[in-house]
C-alpha cells in the first residue's frame, strides 16, 4: 500500500511538471512568430490593390510613384511612398492604348499599340508636371520599351526592333527598324545588345553598339511563346506563355546557350529580376517567384494569387508591384514569399515537442486509471 502510495505521488508530480512545461514552450511559440509554421506555396491573395481606369497591362516603379500603362487610359501614377496605404491614380492619357512603360529621371516612355484608335508609337511624358506627351508614331504595335544611352528601343510586332534618338525628349528622331523573325513583344537592353521576346521564335539579340546601324538578330528557338524578358548578369529570363520561364545563358551573346525551362501553372507574360529571385507575371495564376541562385537549376515555382491575371511586374524593396486588368495594380510583400519560413509539413522542434509531450501526458493519464482500476477489482 505504501509503495503504491508512493508510485501515484511520483506520477502526479511528473504530470505538474509536464503540464508546466507544455504552458511555457506554448508561451514561446505564441512569442516567437519565426517558429510558426508558413508554408506559402499556395494560397489565397493577400495584396493590396488599388482601382484603376483601363487594363493596367505594365508598371515601372521610380522612387515614390508607382507608373501604371493602363491601356485605353494612358498613364497612370500612383504615390506608393507608404506601399501599403497608396494613394489614387492620376492620369495621362497617350494618343494610343498604353502597353509598357519605361521612367528614366523625369520622363516616361511609353510603348503605345493602336487597338481602339490607331495611332501606334512612343509616347513621352515628362512626369514632373504631367504635360500632354509628346509623340512619335511607329509604323506598326508597340509592346515593349526599354530607354538606354539616348535611345529608346521599342518591340514593335511585325517590324522587330524599333530605335528612336530621345536625346532630346521634346523632339525625338524618327524611327528606324531592324527586322525580326516572329513578332518582337518585348526588349530589354543590356550593354551593347538588346535583347527580344520574338512570339513564335523565342530569344532574337541584335548588336545596338551603333543604335543607327543595328546588327543582324542572333536567336535562340524556344518552346512555347516568349512574351517578355528581362536580363541579369549572364542570362536572359524570358516569360514563356504556358511553358513558364526560361533561362538562356547570354555570356556570348553571339552564342547563346540552349535554354533551361521551369514551367509554371498560368501563362507566363513577364518577369523581373531581383537578387536570387525571378519574378514571373503569371497570368490566372498570379505572382509566380522562383529561386534562381543557380539559373541552370532553377527552384519550384511559389505563388501569391491576384483577383485577375497578372499582365507586368516590378519588384521594389520588399514589395511586388503587379499590374492585374481590370482591378488595377496589386502591390504584394515578397519579404515572405522569398523568405518561406518552415517548409508546409515540417514539424518545428517546439511543436514536435509538445506533440510528444502531450501524448505522455495522455499516456500517464492512461496508466494511472489502469492502475486505479486494477485496484478497484
Amino acid at each position: 500500500m505504501q509503495n503504491s502510495k508512493k508510485k501515484s505521488i511520483k506520477i502526479n508530480i511528473f504530470l505538474v511538471i509536464l503540464l508546466i512545461s507544455m504552458f511555457i514552450l506554448i508561451r514561446a511559440e505564441n512569442k516567437n512568430p519565426d517558429m510558426m509554421i508558413n508554408p506559402r506555396s499556395s494560397q489565397k491573395s493577400s495584396a493590396y490593390y488599388v482601382d484603376t481606369t483601363g487594363l493596367a497591362t505594365d508598371v515601372y516603379v521610380s522612387g515614390d510613384i508607382a507608373y501604371v500603362a493602363c491601356f485605353q487610359s494612358g498613364l497612370a501614377g500612383i504615390n506608393i511612398s507608404d506601399p501599403l496605404n497608396p494613394g489614387m491614380p492620376g492620369y495621362q492619357d497617350t494618343p494610343g492604348d498604353a502597353i509598357d512603360v519605361y521612367v528614366s529621371g523625369d520622363i516616361a516612355y511609353v510603348a503605345c499599340a493602336g487597338a481602339f484608335t490607331y495611332f501606334p508609337g512612343l509616347a513621352i511624358i515628362n512626369s514632373s508636371f504631367w504635360g500632354m506627351p509628346v509623340y512619335e508614331e511607329t509604323n506598326d504595335q508597340n509592346y515593349g520599351v526599354h530607354v538606354s544611352g539616348g535611345y529608346a528601343y521599342m518591340a514593335c510586332f511585325e517590324s522587330g526592333l524599333a530605335i528612336i534618338n530621345i536625346s532630346d525628349p521634346t523632339n525625338p528622331g524618327t524611327p528606324f527598324y531592324e527586322d525580326t523573325a516572329g513578332n518582337a513583344l518585348d526588349v530589354y537592353v543590356s550593354g551593347d545588345y538588346a535583347y527580344m521576346a520574338c512570339y513564335g521564335v523565342g530569344l532574337a539579340i541584335i548588336d545596338i553598339s551603333d543604335p543607327t546601324n543595328p546588327g543582324t538578330p542572333v536567336y535562340e528557338y524556344t518552346t512555347g511563346f516568349p512574351k517578355g524578358v528581362h536580363v541579369s548578369g549572364d542570362y536572359a529570363y524570358i516569360a514563356i506563355d504556358e511553358w513558364g520561364l526560361a533561362i538562356i545563358d547570354i555570356s556570348d551573346p553571339t552564342n547563346p546557350g540552349t535554354p533551361v525551362y521551369e514551367d509554371t501553372t498560368g501563362s507566363a507574360v513577364d518577369v523581373y529580376v531581383s537578387g536570387d529571385y525571378a519574378y514571373v507575371a503569371d497570368g490566372d495564376s498570379g505572382l509566380a517567384v522562383i529561386d534562381i541562385s543557380d539559373p541552370t537549376n532553377p527552384g519550384t515555382p511559389v505563388y501569391e494569387e491576384t483577383s485577375e491575371g497578372a499582365n507586368g511586374v516590378y519588384v521594389n524593396g520588399d514589395y511586388a508591384y503587379v499590374a492585374c486588368g481590370n482591378p488595377g495594380l496589386a502591390i504584394i510583400d515578397i519579404s515572405e514569399l522569398t523568405n518561406p519560413g518552415t517548409p508546409g509539413g515540417a514539424i518545428p522542434f517546439g511543436n514536435f515537442f509538445l506533440i510528444f509531450t502531450g501524448f505522455s501526458v495522455i499516456g500517464l493519464i492512461f496508466a494511472k486509471k489502469h492502475q486505479i482500476f486494477r485496484k478497484s477489482r
